[in-house]
């Protein structure tokens, strides 16, 4: 493959991705206008990893701390996230977070929905293709530090 071939390539693959990022959110956002997605990547952070606090969330998805900090307040004030502690006069930043019930509700009902939305786009590709997706994606979104 050309260097032009390559990056006309590495153009398609970007403007994919955003297709399929901006899918997801349309659909969600029909179903619930309350959960964004970047709320949904941090609902779906605190879900595995109870007790986590805002330092590690902005470390996790590389963003800084007051941006983190702003969307945890949302979800705070929405009721879809708890702090575990006692520190009021700051909440999200150095206190550990948890889901409510509620917020639980909102991440699998968005999950689900996705997960009908993929299932319908999938469904004549073969359980191979389905495969050699998911390995692409897990290659691509792995950890390129080291």
């Amino acid at each position: 493959m050309t260097r032009d071939g390559r990056d006309a390539s590495i153009d398609r693959v970007q403007r994919e991705l955003t297709t399929v990022g901006r899918r997801g959110t349309a659909r969600i956002r029909r179903e619930n206008e309350a959960i964004s997605t970047v709320d949904r990547s941090l609902l779906a952070y605190i879900r595995s990893h109870p007790g986590c606090r805002a330092v590690e969330i902005a470390a996790h998805f590389q963003l800084n701390r007051s941006t983190v900090s702003r969307q945890l307040a949302a979800l705070l004030g929405h009721g879809l996230v708890a702090t575990a502690g006692t520190a009021a006069s700051s909440p999200g930043r150095g206190v550990a977070l948890q889901l409510t019930p509620q917020g639980e509700h909102v991440l699998t009902s968005a999950a689900e929905l996705l997960h009908r939305d993929m299932t319908e786009r999938l469904a004549d590709w073969s359980e191979e293709e389905i495969g050699q997706f998911a390995r692409l994606l897990e290659r691509y979104n792995g950890d390129s530090t080291g």
